[in-house]
């Protein structure tokens, strides 16, 4: 059956395919307006694995992390009262790139910068890493399950990584060597069994300058036994937390650091005292297993007494 004729002065009506193609255009324009909104409204960061002609790389876009408001007084909270760096995208991207450079001419083991190699895949939301392929050690961990000498291996390399950064930060006065946001989980092993390298991530949260690091370390580790805590699931088996602790001491070696860091917490002094009791009554009252009271007195015990020099 022949089709209505055309009004004259007027367009012929669209056939299917066009109209297909003009739907299928809607489609598209939609999804893209979702997706900026969805950008905007992220909840934390994104990461993809970017195939280039120079090999395999790691784009990590920074978002924004809760509203506008939210954001903006988290921000303020950090820098006052927590001494951080600021907590918006724009801010942990350049503590990121910066704190690469630092630690990297630090000789620590981090991923490599590529922003520059790669200037397709970056804008103001955006670095390009070297993509580091192996398993977190929180999972290598676990995958060693009751294998001690696996364990312990991992644990003392672990340990002795952190222990030279420490070194460093003390010596430089440079509270950017010490990770804001420590723990098993941000530490990627590669290399081989015998010789493992440690690649250590997330860096876009640093401390800021401060006379005394010390408390600084504190918190680190206390957030890396925290994380090793975490690793045997909801049920913390203290013999095994013992042991992984008694790894952990031996390869950082100074047993008095350990033990002042853990005096931090346990006997704070001074005005802190007051907070710190009621932030550790809150924690036996939320009972958790793993708590940083809690492993920082497993460490005290497995490091030793104090000495009267702490450095």
């Amino acid at each position: 059956m022949a089709g209505a004729p055309a009004t004259p002065g007027r367009e012929p009506p669209p056939d299917a395919a066009t109209r297909e193609a003009r739907r299928a255009v809607r489609r598209a324009v939609r999804r893209a307006v979702r997706l900026a909104a969805e950008l905007e409204r992220l909840d934390g960061n994104r990461l993809w694995i970017v195939d280039t002609p120079r090999g395999r790389v790691l784009q990590k876009l920074y978002a924004e992390r809760g509203g506008a408001l939210r954001c903006r007084v988290r921000d303020l909270l950090a820098r006052l009262r927590g001494g951080k760096s600021g907590t918006r995208a724009a801010a942990r991207r350049a503590t990121e790139r910066r704190l690469l450079a630092l630690w990297r001419e630090a000789g620590c083991d981090v991923p490599r910068d590529l922003s520059d190699e790669h200037p397709e895949l970056v804008n103001g939301r955006t670095l390009v890493l070297e993509f580091v392929e192996g398993p977190l050690l929180a999972r290598a961990l676990r995958e060693a399950g009751a294998d001690r000498a696996r364990r312990d291996g991992l644990l003392e390399a672990f340990a002795a990584t952190v222990r030279r950064r420490h070194d460093l930060a003390l010596q430089r006065g440079e509270a950017g060597l010490i990770q804001e946001h420590g723990g098993v989980q941000h530490v990627i092993v590669t290399g081989t069994a015998d010789t493992p390298r440690l690649v250590t991530f997330d860096l876009e949260s640093a401390f800021t300058l401060r006379r005394d690091l010390l408390p600084l370390i504190a918190k680190e580790l206390a957030a890396a036994l925290r994380s090793l805590a975490r690793v045997q699931g909801r049920a913390l088996d203290e013999s095994v937390f013992r042991d992984d602790l008694r790894a952990l001491v031996r390869g950082y070696g100074d047993r008095a650091r350990l033990a002042a860091c853990a005096a931090h917490y346990l006997r704070p002094r001074g005005a802190a005292r007051l907070l710190w009791a009621v932030d550790r009554a809150l924690e036996e009252r939320e009972e958790r297993d793993g708590g940083k009271y809690e492993v920082m007195a497993v460490l005290e015990e497995v490091a030793g007494p104090l000495t009267p020099s702490p450095r």
